[in-house]
């Protein structure tokens, strides 16, 4: 249910988020704000658990490392593109310049967010450095419905 929480098909991605945010905050006492704007068009299912494992990974690399008291988690639907931000005010890192980087400095979950990403034509970007947060953000294609 982790993978693919049927909240997902019952009342869309923007709940699933909502989900999984209110989990962190009640577990770790991390306040977590869900934003949404433009997402009112259907998207298939397979972005939107593309999304939802993208921002569950970043959530869960918040609890584990990031020392954060807050965190956004942002999707906003444009014309042609859909975006994802997922950020945090914690300790930051140093991000490795180059996807290659990230399986040698041991940042398997940042590569998986990456490679989720690619599958659908999209973006991901990570943004970070210490003591300034972390930014992580994915911009796919506007999805077809299936």
């Amino acid at each position: 249910q982790g993978l693919r929480p049927r909240i997902i098909d019952d009342l869309g991605l923007v709940a699933a988020l909502e989900w999984v945010a209110e989990e962190l905050e009640r577990d770790q006492k991390i306040r977590i704000e869900v934003e949404s704007k433009g997402v009112d068009r259907k998207m298939s299912s397979e972005t939107q658990i593309l999304l939802f494992r993208i921002a569950q990974e970043a959530l869960n690399n918040i609890r584990k490392h990031a020392h954060a008291s807050k965190a956004t988690i942002r999707l906003e639907g444009g014309e042609d593109t859909v975006k994802m931000t997922v950020t945090d005010n914690g300790q930051g890192f140093r991000a490795p310049e180059k996807i290659e980087g990230m399986v040698s400095a041991g940042r398997l979950g940042l590569m998986g967010m990456h490679e989720r990403a690619k599958l659908l034509n999209g973006d991901l970007r990570i943004k970070s450095a210490p003591g300034e947060g972390t930014e992580v953000s994915v911009s796919l294609p506007w999805p077809v419905v299936d």
